[in-house]
């Protein structure tokens, strides 16, 4: 299993956010996606809290954060949350890094809700439709049914489906942190919860506005994404004038778990090359060891 704690609160219209801040510095806010947690981030926070103060957290119904019958987690509504925890934080304009379907909701946030960003960096990035798994549109195309199973076999699907997110097998300490969310019948749940609420149509108002973005960009992505291939890479690239697209190497689509170095130094460089970087200091960063 894991000791990967959030050990700050934040109470929202969905329930209370866990959260947590390291470092000094430059702010940087890491976004998780989904079917992960912050969690995800717990190897790159080490090689950015010197230089940065770096904020995380979990969306509504997931990793530790509440998650209930009910909730609404639709992807309009995590928008939302976004400018409750820059307000909460104190933050104006800082670096958000989004990662899997997290930069839909930073997208919106920004877009439609007024959130000031400094500068985006999107990795492994949901944006253009079409990019629902094929498993993932299944699964919510027949909830009645996955709603059904035996939750030891919704494990397993679950399960099988994490496996497909990295380059490389992860060890079975590590798999354990990914599932532990959606393991149990309150686990399964609130994985299916979220599967239901995966709406294309909600990041497509997005894409013709993505022209428009008149902050700095940097595209992250893995090599071996075999969820969202190269091609989307490209395809995003290309509608955002002036971002650079960065493969990093011997990484799937959990390219911060495959390659939690490459990736933090990509980022550095980039916050470097937008006057944004910070002076390394000693202070302030927990162990991320699991």
């Amino acid at each position: 299993m894991t000791d990967w704690q959030l050990t700050r609160t934040f109470a929202s219209p969905q329930g209370e956010i866990r959260w947590d801040a390291f470092g000094d510095g430059p702010p940087i806010v890491l976004l998780h996606g989904t079917p992960n947690w912050s969690y995800i981030w717990r190897n790159v926070v080490g090689y950015l809290a010197p230089r940065h103060r770096v904020y995380m957290f979990d969306w509504p119904g997931f990793g530790s954060s509440a998650r209930f019958a009910g909730q609404n987690i639709s992807w309009d509504e995590q928008a939302r949350r976004l400018p409750e925890l820059f307000q909460h934080w104190g933050l104006t304009a800082p670096t958000v890094v989004a990662f899997d379907f997290a930069p839909i909701f930073a997208l919106r946030a920004h877009f439609f809700h007024g959130l000031e960003v400094g500068a985006f960096v999107f990795a492994d990035a949901a944006v253009i439709p079409p990019f629902v798994t094929d498993f993932s549109r299944l699964a919510r195309e027949n909830q009645g049914t996955m709603r059904q199973l035996p939750v030891h076999v919704a494990e397993g699907m679950i399960a099988a489906h994490l496996a497909q997110t990295t380059y490389r097998p992860l060890d079975a300490d590590t798999f354990a942190g990914y599932l532990a969310p959606w393991r149990g019948a309150e686990g399964v749940a609130a994985y299916w919860r979220a599967v239901a609420r995966y709406d294309e149509d909600l990041a497509a108002p997005l894409v013709p506005r993505l022209a428009r973005l008149s902050v700095p960009a940097r595209l992250l992505w893995g090599d071996q994404d075999a969820w969202f291939p190269p091609e989307k890479a490209r395809e995003l690239a290309a509608a955002l004038p002036g971002a650079e697209l960065r493969f990093l190497p011997e990484a799937g689509h959990f390219s911060p778990e495959d390659n939690p170095r490459a990736f933090a130094e990509e980022l550095l460089a980039f916050e470097r090359e937008i006057g944004r970087g910070g002076d390394a200091t000693t202070g302030g960063i927990r162990s991320t060891s699991t």
